[in-house]
């Protein structure tokens, strides 16, 4: 059995990733043919990783020696697909260079999320650690998105999550993803006791996820805000950010609402994978854009009637 890579894996072209990781999630004996694939981001790279590892715990068989006559095989092996997805092919045949200012390979989620985002937000903003220097918004923005998120892989993700990110100078962006192996957000639901959980489908439970004060940590309650707030500051930064969990895909757009959803196939990705996108230009005014979607998420007065539920 084979699953063909698209030549393309971005943003725009995630979905048909996705849904082919969905289909072939659990088939045995499969062969992954890189060939085609002449283009990925960090999202991809994550979802592909994540795949990858959730089958290897499965004990389920991967063949990926193909991946040798991958157009892009320096970049993956660049990106850390290879090491971080346990695939060997030897020795590399190409030096290494500094990754600061232009991405960071994919890692393992540590327990350390605050060093986690230390360490991306000074390869995306150089200097930003510097209250004075000009990257100094760009630094907080990437702190703050990377350690909301990546403390959502650690609660919900069963430990065991991944994240890539990279910026451009050719279109300004800086992208940072993450995936996990958990059991996605609606078994998070699940898991934490609430029985409507059961009753909705994955794409209803990312919506749920998406609102203020929705918690899957259970007792004691909580705000439940991390993924509110990381959507909210992206679109105030006039990006956007796009969540997958099981068989729903929620894309939020530049003001804040949900631009797109869809359904992939009925098995779903395992676990949870959420992209962001935004312009580093537009994060220069980051305190006052977190401030702002505090105020439009009605965070900002004390609040003691929270459902239990955090994502």
């Amino acid at each position: 059995m084979k699953l063909t890579l698209p030549k393309f894996v971005n943003a725009k072209w995630l979905t048909p990733l996705l849904e082919l990781l969905s289909e072939y999630r659990d088939k045995n004996n499969l062969t992954v043919e890189f060939g085609q694939l002449s283009r990925i981001t960090p999202v991809g790279l994550v979802a592909l990783t994540a795949w990858l590892r959730s089958r290897q715990t499965k004990g389920l068989v991967t063949d990926c020696n193909s991946i040798i006559n991958c157009p892009i095989l320096s970049y993956l092996q660049r990106m850390d697909l290879l090491t971080s997805a346990g695939i060997d092919i030897g020795p590399e045949s190409f030096q290494r260079h500094k990754s600061e200012g232009r991405f960071f390979p994919i890692s393992h989620i540590p327990v350390d999320t605050d060093s986690l985002g230390n360490q991306i937000a000074n390869i995306v903003a150089p200097g930003g650690d510097d209250f004075d220097h000009p990257n100094a918004g760009l630094y907080d923005a990437a702190y703050y998105l990377i350690t909301e998120l990546a403390n959502n892989v650690r609660q919900h993700g069963l430990g065991d999550g991944y994240i890539a990110a990279q910026t451009t100078t050719v279109d300004g962006y800086v992208r940072i993803a993450l995936a996990d192996c958990g059991v996605g957000i609606k078994g998070s639901f699940a898991d934490a006791g609430f029985s409507w959980a059961q009753e909705k489908s994955d794409l209803e439970c990312i919506t749920e996820a998406l609102s203020p004060r929705t918690s899957c940590k259970g007792q004691p309650s909580n705000e439940g805000v991390g993924l509110t707030l990381s959507s909210r500051v992206t679109s105030l930064m006039r990006g956007k950010m796009l969540v997958a969990s099981g068989s729903g895909l929620v894309t939020t757009g530049e003001k804040g609402e949900v631009s797109y959803t869809g359904e992939l196939p009925a098995e779903g990705i395992t676990g949870t994978l959420v992209t962001i996108a935004f312009k580093k230009s537009t994060a220069s005014d980051f305190d006052q854009h977190l401030q702002r979607a505090k105020e439009l998420e009605d965070l900002l007065q004390p609040f003691h009637n929270s459902a239990n539920f955090t994502p």
